[in-house]
């Protein structure tokens, strides 16, 4: 399986329509477990969770998978722009709510849902940027008698 194929890099695809909705500038990017010093600049970090939620009599389970999704925005002493920071959040966690209510989740095999787990938080500052942090959650059905199927057959 390439990395296409993965869940981290479905849902990083999904994330840039969010914030093309969302950022104020167009330049930007999406990392994976990196975030740059440079403002509107993000990162999506997998975090060590327990994957397995359930398992079903018939080889179905549910799995999750829970994500950090940071962000580097510009910070100062003035109201307006904290209040702005924190505001990307806070519509950043209204889309993912309303897509999910709308069935636009990431083209993940399985996914049943996706939601953010807080309101996001500030993390750290500098003289001039602040670091946000708000925790993403996707929940799965993975059929475990298939799994088993494809790993006899790659041996």
């Amino acid at each position: 399986m390439s990395y296409i194929d993965k869940r981290i890099t479905k849902l990083r695809e999904y994330l840039f329509n969010i914030v093309d909705e969302l950022a104020s500038d167009t330049k930007y990017q999406i990392n994976a477990n990196m975030l740059s010093n440079d403002i509107n600049n993000y990162s999506l970090d997998k975090m060590p969770t327990a994957s397995t939620v359930e398992k079903w009599v018939m080889g179905l389970e549910l799995h999750k998978d829970t994500f950090s999704f940071r962000g580097r925005f510009p910070y100062s002493q003035e109201a307006v722009n904290n209040l702005k920071n924190i505001g990307f959040f806070e519509d950043f966690e209204y889309m993912i709510s309303y897509n999910n209510k709308k069935g636009i989740r990431p083209e993940i095999e399985g996914i049943q849902s996706i939601e953010c787990l807080n309101a996001g938080t500030l993390n750290s500052v500098t003289s001039n940027t602040a670091e946000f942090d708000i925790q993403i959650q996707i929940k799965y059905i993975v059929d475990s008698k298939k799994e088993e199927v494809s790993l006899w057959i790659m041996l």
